[in-house]
């Protein structure tokens, strides 16, 4: 526990140096603790693997998925899988590469280190309506099987050969 860190709350430190969970009142947000470089690696999303997707595993290859695993309690949560504390954003602050998860741009310390769900899952346990207010915003987040092909070249190289 970092306390209050960049003047945000109580930040929760993760094995990577680069990133905390921030608590809030009835939330929990992936930020960065100091300023990113884009094409910075920020950390690994490991866990349990598993070829069927939940509502919080992250798909990292063609029917490949990992999920957190047992922990002690959520401060372990929290150092073993920080992963599980990003947000889907429209245009986010990074990608999933190789379970990799790597900066897009610049990120300042202390904003949400976010990911666009539809770059890693093909088909969404839980689909959900988003509400990123990005002006490119798709609305509904069901996985790159239901993109376009228009919103499919939109997403480039955030996404993975496996989806396309």
């Amino acid at each position: 526990d970092d306390g209050d860190l960049l003047g945000l709350g109580t930040v929760l430190r993760c094995r990577s140096e680069l990133v905390g969970v921030l608590v809030g009142h009835d939330e929990r947000r992936l930020i960065t603790v100091r300023a990113v470089t884009a094409g910075e690696i920020l950390f690994r999303v490991e866990g349990r693997e598993t070829p069927t997707p939940t509502r919080f595993s992250v798909q990292v290859g063609p029917g490949l998925h990992v999920d957190f695993g047992p922990s002690r309690n959520a401060a372990d949560r929290v150092a073993r899988y920080p992963w599980r504390f990003m947000n889907h954003h429209c245009e986010p602050s990074t990608m999933i590469r190789d379970q990799n998860v790597i900066a897009l741009r610049e990120i300042e310390a202390g904003e949400d280190v976010t990911f666009n769900y539809n770059t890693t899952e093909y088909d969404m346990a839980e689909p959900f309506v988003c509400r990123c207010g990005s002006p490119r915003c798709i609305g509904l987040v069901r996985g790159a099987r239901y993109l376009t092909a228009a919103q499919r070249t939109r997403l480039g190289r955030t996404l993975p050969e496996y989806l396309r």
